[in-house]
């Protein structure tokens, strides 16, 4: 079986080397569109900032500080986004309670150690 994934793993890329150019020539994209996936996903990536956003800055007093918080949100993975905003959504319902504190603690840490 790998002798012939391995077979046919030669046969398609030799048929993609032009021997005269000696480089590998991939078939035009007919679509240059951005997905949908790609835009919600960038819809998501906005709202889960501005939860973030929202939470801290009541808390920052700078405004110097802000942008960078901004700015080091938009670098972020997925997924360490979307915990801060759940983080964020906690503090933000509640606030006063000792794992709203807690949870306030984690989103700073995460956002400066990140």
């Amino acid at each position: 079986m790998r002798s012939m994934i391995a077979l046919t793993l030669v046969v398609s890329v030799m048929l993609l080397v032009d021997p005269g150019r000696h480089h590998v020539v991939a078939a035009p994209r007919a679509d240059l569109r951005e997905p949908p996936l790609a835009k919600s996903v960038a819809r998501d990536r906005e709202v889960y900032t501005e939860k973030i956003l929202a939470v801290l800055e009541p808390r920052l007093v700078d405004a110097a500080a802000r942008a960078r918080a901004a700015e080091k949100l938009a670098t972020l993975s997925d997924a360490r986004l979307r915990l801060m905003a759940a983080l964020s959504d906690r503090v933000a319902l509640v606030g006063a309670a000792p794992a709203d504190g807690i949870a306030l603690f984690l989103l700073t840490a995460l956002l400066i150690l990140s």
